[in-house]
């Protein structure tokens, strides 16, 4: 019986990720890097509620992660990429 091995690439960063089911479900970690100097972000924590940005509508908070390794601080939006394996 042969072992098949399923390969997945990441759309955001172009890592691989290797599988031996292709219906696996991997989400890669990149949207945790930041994207200038490489270092872990930390989860963004607002000073003020939500609502404080704008009950209209018009202003969605999107921030999920923040480097404070830069100034002004990069902050990201970028959401966890899953990534999907070939057959």
């Amino acid at each position: 019986m042969t072992h098949r091995v399923f390969k997945g690439k990441c759309p955001r960063c172009g890592k691989i990720y290797y599988s031996d089911s292709e219906d696996a479900i991997v989400l890669c970690d990149c949207w945790r890097y930041c994207p200038i100097c490489g270092a872990e972000m930390q989860h963004y924590k607002p000073d003020l509620a939500a609502n404080t940005y704008g009950s209209d509508g018009k202003h969605d908070l999107n921030i999920i992660m923040v480097c404070n390794n830069h100034s002004p601080p990069f902050y990201s939006s970028q959401k966890p990429v899953e990534v999907r394996f070939d057959a």
